[in-house]
């Protein structure tokens, strides 16, 4: 006895039904899927950009703070301390430190802190700016021979024209 089998072709089966319209559901939910990652890849990026430029900007203030706390700076006396009758009479020399960076497409504002009080120097923030960075620095402040007192110098600083 011999035993036949007999082979069924499933690539060659025609007893199914085509229906063409199954595929659009798929290809729809491929196509929401696509989108939404391109949408997430759009965001990172972007995020990442702004960051990046808030990073920029810390950097920028830091080196301004680091700039105006340097001993070859006009209104800092020997043993790192700020000259504050110095710095209330001479804002000429403060405005230039502000045309300088300007010219850049950043302005800042000088605020000095101690005790109760606060004081600022060079530009008023009128326009009221959303991203504006601030640095600040503990320093001692020299009010005369017999009294130096501890401070907070907090540099401002926004993208302007």
């Amino acid at each position: 006895m011999k035993y036949s089998i007999q082979k069924r072709y499933f690539l060659k089966n025609e007893q199914a039904v085509s229906e063409e319209f199954t595929v659009l559901p798929a290809l729809s939910v491929v196509m929401i899927g696509f989108a939404l990652f391109v949408v997430l890849l759009t965001h990172t990026y972007i995020a990442y950009a702004d960051r990046i430029d808030q990073l920029q900007s810390y950097q920028t203030a830091d080196g301004l703070l680091q700039k105006l706390t340097n001993p070859d700076c006009y209104f800092i006396k020997r043993g790192g301390l700020i000259d504050l009758h110095l710095l209330q009479n001479d804002t000429r020399s403060l405005q230039n430190y502000c045309e300088q960076y300007m010219k850049s497409g950043f302005r800042f504002q000088l605020q000095l802190h101690w005790n109760d009080q606060i004081w600022d120097f060079s530009e008023s923030l009128s326009s009221n700016p959303l991203n504006r960075i601030a640095v600040s620095k503990e320093i001692g402040i020299y009010l005369n021979e017999a009294q130096t007192i501890p401070g907070t110098l907090t540099i401002m600083l926004w993208k302007g024209s």
